[in-house]
């Protein structure tokens, strides 16, 4: 396809991407009841077939891989979904089911993996309902959303840490993939989405099971990892958690995906955040993982806790005592320079770029201006 139709399909869709957020904002009540069609559009499922090739893998149970996609016509495929999702002839197969290593554990993560042709329908749904439910999200949530990353999820631990909440729950949820009830997620579905085909083609993708050393395996219950679709399908279910949140002063919730912490002021604020994350949970049929359940005080010399990938303690106030002390200044003055003010100022080597501690309240990686331009 010739890069100026290309641009002006991705064009298209973005703009149906905004007309859907910006009414779902507008009216948080709206249930919609016409999506279908625009699943099948002709543009969305080749944005869709843009993000899979992109996204590259392995091929599900049918051992179609990209490259015999492409041989055999992508164009072709493409027709051959639109019409079977439109009149109702899609069947999505099992997914294949291996396992992964854990990093630093000795345990193995199920992995899922379906076939091109379901990767390509579930790309595309989500491109159609994400922005709708986007307009829902509480900002706590972080995981596997637009224009949000694990930086920013970390940048808000930081920010939380400087403003004197060091007391801190750590969790995540035990199997949350697996465990997330169908139908109860059906339910939080449609507070938002009332089409019925939309409503039976997400059944279909949720009871289509894993195919695991030569049986298919269904359950009443999960999103499976790997799905293109399931990390959205887990923030709608978790945006209950998140919503409930917000009502209550528990301290700060910070969420990526399943991944969780909450930072509190005061050692009894911790307990009850995490007495509330139970009852919360297990309203939702859900469970923290006990041997990742823990409480933790970010204080000098203390211990800490991981959380996305970085081990996290509380060291930034020994550069501060080291500045106030070089230059016969009170504490205050060292915190100041050291977390706020130009390190070149206090001879100190600047580091800006880099991958190091970040500073609180002053976000940790470049982002462009509307020129382009890199700014921090």
């Amino acid at each position: 396809m010739p890069i100026t139709a290309m641009t002006a399909e991705q064009d298209r869709v973005r703009e149906l991407q905004r007309t859907l957020y910006r009414a779902a904002k507008a009216d948080p009540g709206r249930r919609f009841h016409a999506l279908h069609d625009k699943v099948c559009r002709r543009d969305v499922l080749e944005r869709a077939w843009g993000q899979v090739r992109a996204n590259r893998g392995a091929a599900g149970i049918d051992r179609v891989t990209l490259a015999a996609v492409e041989q055999s016509g992508v164009d072709r495929l493409l027709d051959e979904l639109a019409a079977d999702v439109r009149e109702g002839r899609y069947r999505p197969l099992p997914a294949r089911r291996v396992f992964i290593p854990k990093p630093g554990s000795q345990e193995r993560r199920p992995l899922s993996i379906p076939t091109i042709r379901d990767r390509i329908v579930q790309a595309a749904l989500k491109t159609v309902i994400e922005p709708i439910f986007e307009a829902d999200f509480q900002p706590c949530a972080f995981g596997f959303r637009p224009r949000r990353s694990a930086h920013d999820a970390l940048q808000l631990v930081l920010d939380e840490c400087a403003r004197g909440r060091r007391w801190v729950v750590e969790t995540d949820i035990a199997n949350c993939f697996e465990a997330i009830p169908h139908e109860r997620l059906i339910q939080a579905i449609e507070e938002r989405i009332v089409d019925r085909q939309i409503l039976k083609l997400l059944r279909a993708l949720l009871r289509a099971g894993v195919m695991e050393e030569g049986a298919v395996r269904r359950s009443v219950s999960g999103t499976p990892q790997g799905g293109v679709v399931s990390p959205l399908l887990c923030n709608v279910y978790l945006n209950r958690l998140d919503r409930v949140w917000q009502t209550r002063e528990h301290g700060v919730l910070c969420r990526y995906a399943d991944d969780l912490v909450v930072m509190c002021r005061t050692e009894a604020e911790a307990r009850r955040a995490l007495a509330a994350l139970r009852a919360i949970l297990a309203e939702l049929g859900l469970e923290p993982k006990e041997v990742k359940t823990r409480i933790v005080q970010l204080r000098e010399g203390g211990e800490g806790f991981d959380f996305l990938g970085f081990h996290h303690r509380y060291a930034l106030v020994r550069l501060a005592l080291f500045v106030a002390k070089r230059h016969k200044k009170p504490r205050s003055y060292g915190w100041l320079m050291a977390a706020y003010e130009s390190p070149n100022r206090m001879g100190l080597i600047n580091l800006n770029g880099r991958v190091i501690a970040p500073r609180p309240n002053r976000p940790w990686r470049e982002k462009p201006n509307a020129g382009g331009e890199r700014r921090r």
